[in-house]
């Protein structure tokens, strides 16, 4: 049996989600579920918030700025220009 992984984005001022389901949860499979609801939103948010996952961020500070992203999702987020904000550790 597989695991099955959810990918849920939901934007804050409509409640409009778009959600995916995958088998696996890598930094690429997470790209691909961004850029899938992108185009379902006709769109991106300037500000997207994550949860303190290991395809989004590698080392976890108090501060963001002193935190180290995954560089994958770092010029993904550069590429589109949006900024990927943290949630504060065990705030999610």
């Amino acid at each position: 049996m597989n695991k099955l992984y959810c990918f849920l984005m939901v934007l804050g001022y409509s409640r409009m989600r778009y959600i995916e389901f995958v088998t696996d949860m890598s930094t690429n499979t997470l790209i691909c579920c961004h850029q899938n609801a992108f185009r379902y939103f006709h769109g991106y948010p300037e500000e997207i918030l994550y949860d303190n996952m290991k395809q989004v961020v590698i080392k976890r500070l108090l501060k963001q700025e002193n935190s180290t992203l995954n560089r994958q999702f770092e010029g993904f987020a550069g590429f589109y220009g949006f900024k990927p904000v943290l949630c504060r550790p065990y705030r999610g």
